[in-house]
């Protein structure tokens, strides 16, 4: 058995263990795995893991402790019957019987984000965004297995972002307490709460020539604030904004474009809670941009 992995996190269980259990998923021996940490390096970080075997190699993602969630693996089974592209579920071990630590494994999926495609303004990207968001929030709570719905809770509305991070401020804050007043006057009705996968960021949608080939990370997959959930990619990558994007999803999905410069305005005031709890930039935003920002906003919208 040949094991190879990167020591920047060490695997957090031990490879011999863990190649005698991909062997029983995969229903084949193996001869090696080559174990890789995705994202952050961290002892939560998801793995890709590569098998050796007499068949044909594979490829498997795997997620070990507290980087498991019981949400994704309720969101891809009930994934499995939808034409959502999204990986399959091998394995499930939330006890840990298996390697003394919960465990997860699914199919690992090949492709470039298409956030990269985005950012480049490549013509078709755009609309497979909106496609894709469309797709996913088309998914009703009846067209999920019988119970699915109420397991997950991943998702917010923005009733609930509003009145959190309002509570969130320390007071007094004389901004924040102007800017809660105004969201609070100007309070739309509210879309219905569609499903999404918890985080449509568009680097968890993967592409091959333009076609979408797999949508990831269902770690907090629910029912939530569809037009909130859309707009993240915008405010956090400028260069993304000023298309029509977001006005062409409003429209597609028939709420009303006039809603966005409050959706705005939520997310600016969310967003400076959280960097003034954290002490530290959300991205391109600090303190004092979505301070001035929201300043912004509310001159903007003075008797609006």
């Amino acid at each position: 058995m040949t094991i190879d992995h990167n020591e920047t996190p060490a695997l957090p269980v031990g490879a011999q263990d863990l190649a005698r259990v991909l062997g029983c998923v995969v229903g084949l021996p193996v001869h090696a795995i080559r174990a890789t940490p995705l994202g952050a390096s961290s002892r939560e970080t998801p793995w890709r893991i590569d098998l050796e075997s007499s068949a044909d190699p594979k490829t498997v993602l795997a997620r070990f402790g507290k980087s498991c969630s019981r949400t994704e693996a309720i969101a891809l089974a009930a994934m499995a019957e939808h034409r959502l592209p999204a990986p399959v579920v091998l394995h499930w071990d939330p006890d840990g019987a298996d390697l003394g630590t919960p465990l997860f494994i699914s199919t690992f999926i090949e492709g470039d984000p298409l956030l990269d495609a985005m950012k480049a303004d490549e013509p078709w990207a755009d609309d497979l965004y909106i496609e894709t968001v469309c797709a996913v929030q088309s998914v009703t709570e009846d067209g999920l297995p019988p119970g699915v719905a109420a397991q997950l809770d991943g998702s917010d509305s923005a009733l609930t972002v509003l009145e959190e991070a309002y509570d969130g401020f320390a007071k007094p804050n004389p901004l924040a307490e102007a800017a809660y007043a105004r969201l609070k006057e100007t309070q739309p009705k509210f879309p219905a709460d569609h499903f999404s996968n918890g985080d449509l960021w568009p680097e968890n949608l993967l592409v091959q020539g333009g076609q979408l080939v797999g949508i990831i990370d269902w770690q907090h997959a629910g029912f939530g604030d569809p037009i909130y959930e859309f707009l993240l990619p915008f405010f956090l990558v400028p260069e993304l904004r000023g298309r029509g994007t977001e006005e062409a999803y409003c429209r597609r999905m028939g709420f009303d474009p006039e809603l966005l410069h409050w959706y705005h305005g939520l997310e600016f005031f969310d967003s400076l809670r959280w960097v003034l709890k954290l002490g530290e930039p959300y991205m391109i935003h600090t303190a004092e941009s979505l301070q001035a920002d929201l300043e912004a906003w509310l001159e903007a919208h003075i008797g609006g």
